[in-house]
């Protein structure tokens, strides 16, 4: 395992508490109807070099659509490593993707921020990323960043480069990029590459990872298969996994949701594999029903927390790293509704042992962000976290001795086993309200979105940390 750095939680590692959501004839009656579907059905790939290496490789290929054996699958299971190195921009061991091992991060792209000073929803700009990145940089619990806003006051048509550019100028943390094509791609590697020192170094450590999709249902389009290539030839670890709407681009029922969404994965992880043998690819995705009264995509939902469940536990079966989502909302303000949607997902991923689990400080259907929203699910996970630590077991925890010295009537506040345990034994919060009321009103009756607040105020008046040296970082900006 990474030795525990700045960039991880105390309670990281999943030890005790283990949730197991199917069987195995479950899960492998989910793998067998993949296979069938990826067998009968195949997958439309509109990139020709993707298309000819799986025709090469023996799949049926007729109308750009290849129905893939499920020989082939197995064989680009085995060949993807089952554990995925992650580094902060410095080179510093950061995430460990491998079973029972769970990160937490932001999400990117929201068109709309709730106002620090006003709490009004507006449109996002790039300084919202900048802010985001700074929050991030100082909330132990997120161990990774996505953009977390749409840059809507620079040319759209480069915003994916501003967006990058804003994130490994203002965080040393790993980043989660989306790019817009292969050209970008490429232009962020070399931002990648540049703060990194090499792509030398950047292959052997890398920092960055791609958000790659399909479209549901089961097509490969040009520019997702090329993203992909791009990150291959340069060692950049690739998520490829699908974004669906339950009822509407896939299955309404759970378990064909997970089935599509397997074979969209695994499909794309043979593309990868027959591309380069022993690629990096991440699976999962995002597994969300549409209300059928509103059309609302339901992030939040204790339906998508079941699929990240399912999918987590079969990713584990293929000893593959997974990318979930969880800490997201339908709420559009963070209140209670919020807080419920986000704590019942991240418990569920934190219980299964999921990987990559992003969109964290998500409002308003995965259309709004709030900074003082990410300050209150850094709590979040952090609770989490402790529980899925588990409970130490053993003769000095389980005080034996002590019960017997303070006896009947006693009391244990003086005891030397209370001193040296309750910091570990006792989860403390950041902001959460834990005063006697009376003290909580003399004290302004703030509550924790108000102390969330402040908590983003103060950092944002600090002087900016781990920022890269003039010289990379005027390189960096050159190439926006």
């Amino acid at each position: 395992m990474f030795k525990i750095t700045a960039y991880r939680s105390n309670y990281s590692q999943q030890l005790s508490p283990k949730l197991s959501w199917f069987c195995e004839s479950q899960i492998e009656e989910i793998h067998s109807a993949t296979i069938d579907v990826l067998e009968r059905v195949g997958v439309r790939v509109d990139h020709d070099q993707a298309l000819r290496l799986l025709k090469d490789a023996g799949c049926i290929v007729k109308d750009r659509v290849a129905r893939i054996p499920g020989w082939l699958v197995d064989e680009a299971i085995k060949l993807a490593p089952s554990k995925v190195n992650i580094y902060s921009r410095e080179g510093e061991p950061a995430m460990s993707l491998e079973k029972n091992c769970t990160y937490y991060g932001t999400g990117s792209d929201l068109p709309f921020h709730l106002d620090l000073e006003t709490g009004e929803r507006r449109g996002s700009v790039k300084q919202d990323i900048i802010n985001a990145a700074a929050i991030m940089e100082n909330l132990p619990n997120f161990d990774f960043v996505m953009s977390y806003a749409i840059p809507g006051d620079v040319e759209a048509a480069r915003g994916c480069l501003h967006q990058f550019a804003a994130l490994t100028l203002h965080t040393a943390k790993p980043v989660i990029f989306t790019a817009l094509s292969e050209e970008h791609t490429r232009t962020i590697i070399e931002m990648a590459a540049a703060a990194a020192g090499s792509y030398d170094n950047l292959r052997a450590k890398p920092y960055i990872i791609i958000y790659d999709e399909p479209i549901s249902p089961l097509v490969h389009t040009y520019d997702g298969i090329a993203k992909m290539f791009a990150c291959i030839e340069h060692g950049i670890p690739v998520i490829y996994t699908p974004g669906v709407v339950a009822g509407g681009t896939c299955p309404v029922t759970k378990a064909g949701t997970i089935v599509q969404m397997n074979a969209e994965s695994l499909s794309g992880l043979v593309i990868a594999q027959l591309k380069q043998k022993g690629a990096a690819v991440i699976i999962g995705g995002g597994a969300t029903p549409m209300d059928m009264k509103t059309t609302a995509t339901l992030y939040g939902s204790p339906e998508a927390a079941m699929n990240y469940a399912a999918m987590t536990e079969l990713a584990q079966y293929y000893r593959l790293p997974n990318f979930t989502e969880a800490g997201c909302c339908n709420a559009p303000v963070p209140d209670a509704q919020a807080g419920m949607e986000a704590a019942i997902g991240l418990l569920l991923n934190q219980l299964c042992g999921a990987n990559l689990v992003h969109d964290v400080g998500y409002l308003d259907c995965g259309k709004t962000g709030s900074l003082p929203f990410l300050v209150m699910c850094d709590d979040f996970i952090s609770a989490v976290r402790y529980i899925g630590a588990g409970t130490p077991i053993n003769s000095d925890t389980i005080g034996v001795d002590t019960i017997v010295e303070v006896g009947p009537a006693g009391h244990y506040l003086g005891e030397d086993h209370t001193m040296k345990h309750f910091r570990n034994e006792i989860w403390m919060p950041a902001v959460f309200n834990r005063m006697m009321y009376e003290v909580w009103e003399q004290l302004g009756s703030k509550d924790c979105l108000d102390l969330a607040r402040e908590k983003v105020i103060n950092i944002l008046k600090d002087e900016p940390t781990n920022e890269l040296s003039p010289a990379i970082s005027r390189q960096i900006i050159s190439l926006l």
